[in-house]
């Protein structure tokens, strides 16, 4: 489910301004626009990843400690299509849309843990383009929440 709504969790929000911000008045910022000691409360969360345009594919170049732990493995330098995700051809859609529209995606949905709880889960993918043309990369953020804990959905 794709959403681009005002209720978005914080930490979605604080990295989509950020972004925005970063880009000045260009479709999107350039990789050396991001600077991690700006978000450093954000970078367990935070995914930096190189998108091959033909075929495309997904490689995890940088992955959160938050997410190595929810996945209850590192998959830095793999691509997406080898890794076994809940719902991996809606991640790769959101990737595809990013680089294809060169906009933000957004998704809300849940997610059963490998300790076998549900969690709403947000997720932003933001483009980023060395010559303002091609996506060559995303910065990505997951944020958790206990699904029992509904005051945090960003949808209910």
């Amino acid at each position: 489910m794709y959403i681009a709504s005002p209720r978005h969790l914080p930490s979605i929000k604080e990295l989509h301004d950020y972004w925005r911000q970063s880009r000045g008045n260009r479709a999107m910022p350039r990789r050396a626009d991001i600077d991690p000691t700006d978000i450093p409360h954000l970078l367990p969360n935070i995914f930096l990843v190189d998108i091959e345009p033909s075929p495309f594919r997904v490689r995890y170049r940088l992955v959160g400690s938050n997410a190595v732990e929810w996945q209850g493995r590192d998959f830095t330098g793999h691509y997406l299509d080898e890794m076994r995700f809940n719902k991996p051809d809606e991640v790769l859609a959101l990737y595809r849309r990013a680089a294809e529209e060169k906009m933000p995606t957004f998704r809300s949905s849940t997610w059963q843990m490998p300790n076998g709880v549900t969690r709403a889960v947000e997720t932003a993918i933001l483009p980023l383009s060395e010559d303002g043309e091609h996506v060559t990369q995303c910065i990505a953020i997951e944020d958790f929440q206990d699904f029992r804990d509904r005051a945090y959905l960003p949808w209910g």
